[in-house]
């Protein structure tokens, strides 16, 4: 089929993002929107990962003063669980954390984390220290650029906003209406939809970003779904925030915290902070899961609850159907991948389109859906190791997760990690194109203690050097900027020409 005219259903951050793509990359097409603005958008907190950002202002090409002026990012340089039997660990993005080497150094960092876990790379130095950023001109060699290892904080009205705007920057039309029926055509796919304004709109290609209603791919198309229920028993969360004060410190990490049948979530934003109990509602009913929510939040000003299903469907493209984001699969937030991956299916969509020149064939469709249920499993087996592991708390919920929890491939690295400690040989075991890689994997591990048969000794020229290491990046975390410093930087159109004249 040769591609012209695609409609986009839902106008949330997923839709929004592929049309956007769709738009940009391919201007010959036409790209519709269709919503209904009385589905309203969820005021919560959005984390990301740097592909996010990467994917935005490198892969879109989008001004990034106008990003940041229009939705106000905090950067997000890792998460820090209080997960297992440490205070506290934290999982950066630098990919330089427990599976880095030192040259002076014999073994992976993972090998040295007994002598100190606490700030073992810049990122998760400048955490500690309450910053966002390293000066410029800092003198260590290893210091990446900001984009490399932050991600973002997004107030979610705020994004979706500013997509909406950019949207319609491209010239890219939105129908305001709800969709009241959808047309089957004789191959299976759809053909029309029906509007409740009277309207039927039809489209060469369809791609349904509906949410968790997948009203083409899951209601039209009944594609089958497949739950992770074996892997993730949270099953619903509470939210809810509360307005900052003038000078309250922003933090430039997610917060993930143990809790009774779950774990609970911050997230920092310039005015407010959000916070989600994802819990199991097996475990904890709605009404005592709010009750311990709010016992350890007592600043909260309301709560809402969300009820979700962690799974994906078999296909993500049936027919003429493509669907992106929650309409396709979604997995509980632990690791905030739902945006990525939303960029990570949308980029497939749009370079594979181009390279068959709008008219996609039977095998990229099939490849396509195997990156998809490659991807979703992975995500799926990751965050199904942090259960399995934590030991932070012993009641029924947290001994049924390291009894129950399916691992799947991921499995055999556990095996591993217990028989051989942190070594990079693991690395065959992880997927070529893991969006965590096995610093990821080992962050985890190594930050909650997981059960290893065999120890390793540092000699005493060993523990000064690392002590070094982690003394140099504390030194520059120190004199780094706080997220206030550099939000402030970040609003001005001058900040943006340096960064733009110097690279």
């Amino acid at each position: 089929m040769q591609i012209r005219e695609i409609l986009v259903v839902g106008a949330g951050s997923a839709g929004l993002l592929a049309a956007l793509a769709l738009k940009r990359r391919i201007p010959s097409l036409k790209v519709r929107v269709v919503a209904s603005s009385q589905l309203g958008i969820i005021r919560v907190g959005e984390s990301t990962v740097p592909y996010v950002p990467d994917f935005i202002h490198n892969y879109l090409g989008i001004d990034e003063h106008d990003f940041y002026s229009h939705v106000d990012p905090v950067y997000k340089l890792g998460i820090r669980f209080t997960w297992g039997k440490r205070d506290y660990f934290d999982y950066s993005f630098s990919r330089r954390q427990w599976n880095w080497k030192y040259p002076d150094l014999p073994k992976t960092c993972g090998f040295y984390a007994e002598l100190d876990h606490v700030g073992i790379d810049l990122p998760s130095a400048l955490m500690e220290h309450g910053k966002a950023l390293p000066v410029r001109g800092a003198s260590y060699a290893d210091v990446p650029a900001p984009g490399k290892f932050a991600a973002w904080h997004l107030e979610n009205h705020r994004f979706v906003a500013w997509l909406a705007r950019a949207c319609k920057a491209e010239g890219i039309k939105f129908i305001d209406s709800e969709i009241v029926a959808v047309e089957r055509s004789e191959d299976g796919g759809v053909s029309a939809l029906r509007l409740a304004n009277g309207a039927a709109l039809s489209a060469d290609l369809f791609v349904d970003s509906s949410g968790f209603r997948s009203e083409l791919l899951g209601k039209a198309l009944e594609e089958p779904f497949i739950s992770f229920k074996e892997s993730l028993f949270c099953d619903r969360a509470v939210v809810g925030g509360w307005e900052t004060e003038e000078h309250e410190p922003i933090f430039t990490y997610t917060g993930s915290d143990t809790m009774n049948a779950g774990w609970c979530w911050r997230i920092d934003h310039p005015e407010r902070v959000n916070r989600g109990y994802v819990f199991c509602s097996d475990h904890l009913d709605n009404a005592a899961a709010e009750e311990e929510f709010i016992a350890r939040n007592p600043r909260i000003d309301s709560t809402f609850l969300v009820k979700f299903r962690s799974g994906r469907h078999r296909n993500c493209w049936a027919h003429n159907v493509v669907a992106v984001g929650n309409a396709a699969a979604f997995v509980e937030p632990l690791e905030a991948t739902a945006i990525m991956s939303a960029c990570l299916q949308i980029r497939w969509l749009v370079d594979g389109l181009i390279d068959s020149r709008l008219q996609p064939s039977p095998s990229l469709i099939r490849l396509y859906n195997r990156f998809y249920a490659t991807l979703w499993d992975e995500i799926r087996e990751f965050i199904a190791i942090h259960y399995k592991v934590n030991d932070r708390l012993d009641n029924p919920f947290w001994q049924r997760c390291r009894r129950e929890t399916q691992l799947g491939h991921s499995a055999e690295l556990l095996d591993f990690y217990r028989e051989n400690g942190p070594s990079g040989i693991g690395e065959v075991m992880i997927p070529k194109d893991s969006p965590f890689g096995l610093d990821g994997y080992y962050a985890i591990l190594v930050g909650m203690r997981a059960p290893r048969d065999l120890t390793y000794q540092p000699t005493p020229a060993e523990v000064e050097k690392w002590k070094a290491h982690l003394g140099e990046y504390r030194r520059i975390a120190t004199a780094g900027l706080t997220m206030q410093q550099v939000r402030k930087q970040l609003l001005l159109p001058e900040t943006w020409r340096k960064i733009r004249n110097a690279a």
